[in-house]
């Protein structure tokens, strides 16, 4: 692994906060003649667009193994604080894992989840149009640095969704108990099937907090059915068990390079949501999660939904992620100390 002096000398760099220069990860020095001239940016009031417009890319990563750390840093010190200033949002970058198994022991796999104002948002994002909504500085040189870094530690991609849909909030809820007054039978657990399943909770359990990423090839024409019940349905039992919602989008296909092609039998469905740990996510399991939530109306609903979502399902692929979430916290790039005029 010849690469991992290199990149950890330059990820020091970037995470201090000093300037890396090329000679850091082996190339040459430009000619001064040979540097940009600067580009500086004036924007106008912000595009009226509304939810429906947001585009999401989740893109996937083929990393040397052992390099998800290094590339999860090049992209927080480097690479995203240019693509905060371009508009973009950073949902987080996670690694692959295999709690049930078929890891790979030559590479590491990732996921990446960024949001755009719209497909025009995210066009603009890429190579030189990028300067005409935030210019040509320090910043910029610094995520093209980072960049060079993840390309040194990549090898290859499945390639990347683009999605439309809805990103959840965290948001309070009140679902009001039944009203029934219950007493103790025994000391043991209830059977998943019992008439009445009421719960009391111990406290809240540690563990290492897990990304759920479901694909789905559902009907065609049917996400918006599904994302209703999704939100109305599915989610505020889940919820109360402590799975907390990422979002639910559909796969779109724009002009641009993507992992799949629209198809006429089917759409695509990409749900993500956090759990507490694995066996979090296996105690919300159908079968398991009665057990945890009881089986009030909540619960009737939420499995009458997911039978109903299942109905429409064709096909479903599970993976489960770690890593680190982003919520674009402050961040400021000062201006340089320069004047310039229109031409």
């Amino acid at each position: 692994m010849r690469w991992i002096g290199a990149v950890v000398i330059l990820a020091g760099l970037l995470a201090s906060g000093v300037a890396p220069n090329s000679r850091a990860i082996g190339q040459t020095q430009p000619n001064q003649a040979d540097a940009l001239p600067p580009v500086p940016a004036r924007n106008d009031v912000a595009r009226s667009l509304g939810p429906a417009d947001e585009v999401l890319m989740l893109r996937h990563q083929f990393l040397q193994k052992g390099a998800h750390e290094v590339y999860y840093r090049a992209s927080l010190f480097g690479v995203w604080p240019w693509y905060e200033r371009l508009g973009a949002r950073m949902t987080g970058q996670w690694q692959v894992v295999y709690p049930e198994g078929g890891e790979s022991p030559d590479l590491d796999e990732g996921y990446r989840l960024a949001r755009y104002a719209s497909f025009e948002h995210w066009r603009y994002t890429r190579g030189r149009l990028s300067s005409t909504l935030a210019g040509n500085g320090p910043n910029r040189d610094r995520s093209n640095q980072a960049g060079l870094l993840r390309r040194q530690v990549s090898e290859g991609s499945k390639g990347g969704y683009f999605l439309q849909g809805l990103t959840a909030t965290t948001r309070p809820q009140f679902l009001p108990g039944s009203g029934e007054e219950y007493e103790l039978v025994d000391g043991t657990r209830p059977a998943p099937d019992d008439d009445v399943i009421a719960v009391r909770n111990d406290i809240a359990q540690s563990g290492t907090e897990t990304i759920v990423l479901r694909y789905a090839r559902i009907r065609k024409g049917t996400f918006d059915e599904l994302l209703a019940a999704t939100v109305d349905q599915v989610w505020p039992f889940e919820e109360k068990l402590g799975a907390r919602p990422i979002g639910q989008w559909k796969v779109i296909y724009p002009d641009a390079p993507s992992r799949t092609e629209e198809s006429p039998d089917y759409d695509e469905m990409v749900t993500m949501l956090r759990y507490a740990s694995y066996d979090h996510y296996l105690a919300t399991r159908p079968g398991q999660a009665v057990l945890v939530g009881g089986n009030g109306p909540d619960w009737q609903v939420w499995r009458d939904a997911l039978a109903a979502r299942d109905r429409l399902t064709t096909q479903t692929a599970v993976e489960f992620l770690q890593g680190f979430d982003h919520t674009s916290p402050p961040m400021y790039q000062p201006a340089l100390p320069e004047t310039y005029r229109v031409k």
